[in-house]
């Protein structure tokens, strides 16, 4: 085989291997709302979603009650994320969870209700509630608490 023929066949094995991965990774993300999802370490620069940003923000400044009112949000990733919060700063000493608020929270935990969650650049799926709080799902996010309420 010639040194241009190789050339040519190389250049468009790597073009049919980058458009089979563009294809898959658009394809991963199209099941999700942007705005309901879970992520600590989401896209090609490792970063947290917005909504996990809008959480770190409330935490960072304290804003438990604003927590409180999203555990019967429509966008299943703030109910998670108050659920998380609010049981994490419960353990803490840092907030009296209410008798309204631990019924909700037992409601989202066995919710089958879905959530999107993403991590890396490729990973985008959407799961049920109450398997979000499984010990193998709760790495990152324990992680991510521990970081914001030091």
């Amino acid at each position: 085989m010639s040194l241009g023929l190789y050339s040519r066949y190389l250049n468009q094995l790597l073009a049919i291997l980058f458009l089979t991965g563009f294809v898959c990774f658009t394809n991963a993300q199209e099941n999700i709302n942007k705005k309901q999802v879970v992520g600590f370490a989401c896209y090609f620069d490792g970063k947290p979603s917005k909504t996990v940003e809008k959480y770190t923000l409330k935490l960072e400044n304290k804003k438990y009650q604003w927590i409180s009112r999203r555990l019967d949000s429509d966008n299943n990733a703030e109910k998670y994320l108050s659920v998380l919060s609010l049981e994490n700063l419960s353990n803490l000493g840092n907030y009296k969870l209410s008798k309204k608020e631990i019924a909700i929270i037992q409601e989202v935990k066995n919710s089958k209700e879905l959530v999107s969650v993403c991590s890396g650049c490729s990973y985008f799926q959407k799961v049920c509630l109450k398997d979000m709080f499984t010990v193998e799902m709760r790495t990152m996010s324990t992680n991510w608490l521990k970081n914001i309420l030091k």
